[in-house]
């Protein structure tokens, strides 16, 4: 702490604002690591240095790249994604269990709709463009109905503080000719598999393509009055996906051997995160730097980097602590389905 006060090391450039796109691994300006790993936040190796008459301060050790956790989980081009999961509540696994709709719901109960559709509907109001025209459309028509998810299971179970998704997970796969709409500050785009853009004209001729919507909110520097959490207000920026049009879902499914698997590979993803957390470094305010580092763009395919790039929710809970990531395991452990699969293909 005392070395990166003095300018003398930069943290790993995941957690770094001016650290260029694309970069290094993250290795200390203030010397080079032993290649240790910690575990519970105690160093078992790294580099020191000595300031002056003060005590020898141990550096933060640099994340290795070479098969670092997450590195198929980062969430960057939109586009690509598939494959969708969504924690949702006993109640609402109950009705799906009885042939109840995928996507019934208008709003949460007492929370309203969203942020991001909301904003959806404020775009919508003034003008007629083609942007105003399909930010419309979406709010109020393709996805009237809808749940919010992300590409992985571990990254919403902690939520944020007082928010409960629920503990029954879903999984969601779209088909391959579904487009994803990108919604961030006003900008609203449109991509394909391939992350091709689609032109916003032959998006609102076709809004049946469109089988999600990625929503990024951004706090104001500082922490200063940003939105926190889907439907609360707060400091911290975060990223989502709405699914919501059930003609661009492939198949979806409830308490399976896959989503089993998915959760247990998830467990062991973390564990071995669990050893490279001293890499790092300050985390004094790591909650709001989140999306500022999202802004910047993928720096780097470090462990810092890809914990940093996978996540939707950058809550206390989840703040890169041995005790933060031991709670996030545990919570997942007792998540593991339970019930009878249940696999759905639409229109079958």
């Amino acid at each position: 702490m005392i070395a990166q006060a003095c300018g003398l090391v930069s943290s790993s450039p995941a957690l770094n604002e001016n650290a260029p796109i694309a970069g290094s691994a993250g290795k200390s300006q203030g010397g080079t690591s032993s290649g240790g790993t910690s575990s519970g936040g105690t160093s078992s190796g790294g580099s020191t240095l000595q300031l002056g008459g003060s005590p020898t301060v141990m550096l933060p050790e640099p994340c290795p790249v070479m098969d670092a956790p997450f590195a198929d989980q980062v969430v960057i081009e939109i586009g690509p994604q598939r494959v969708f999961y969504s924690w949702t509540t006993d109640e609402q696994a109950s009705e799906l269990r009885a042939g109840g709709e995928l996507f019934s719901r208008t709003e949460r109960p007492g929370m309203g709709r969203g942020l991001l559709f909301t904003e959806l509907a404020a775009l919508g109001e003034v003008g007629t463009n083609p942007i105003n025209e399909l930010a419309n459309e979406l709010a109020s028509g393709t996805f009237a109905k809808a749940r919010f998810a992300w590409t992985n299971p571990w990254a919403t179970v902690m939520g944020f503080p007082g928010e409960d998704y629920g503990n029954q997970l879903l999984r969601i796969e779209l088909k391959n000719e579904a487009w994803i709409a990108y919604f961030s500050n006003g900008d609203l785009r449109v991509f394909d598999l391939e992350n091709n853009e689609v032109p916003l004209q032959t998006a609102l001729e076709n809004p049946g393509r469109i089988g999600a919507i990625y929503y990024e909110s951004r706090a104001e520097a500082g922490g200063g009055g940003g939105y926190c959490g889907t439907f609360s207000q707060g400091g911290v920026g975060f990223r989502e996906f709405a699914l919501g049009n059930l003609d661009m879902v492939k198949r979806w499914s409830l308490a399976t051997p896959e989503i089993a698997d998915r959760l247990a590979s998830d467990i062991a993803e973390l564990e071995s995160f669990r050893q490279l957390l001293n890499c790092f470094g300050d985390l004094s305010d790591w909650t709001t730097r989140v999306a500022c580092i999202w802004d910047r763009g993928y720096a780097s395919a470090d462990a810092a980097a890809n914990y940093t790039f996978a996540l939707g929710l950058p809550s206390e809970l989840y703040r890169p602590t041995d005790a933060n990531v031991e709670a996030i395991i545990a919570v997942l452990e007792a998540s593991m389905p339970n019930g009878d699969p249940l696999d759905v293909t639409p229109g079958e």
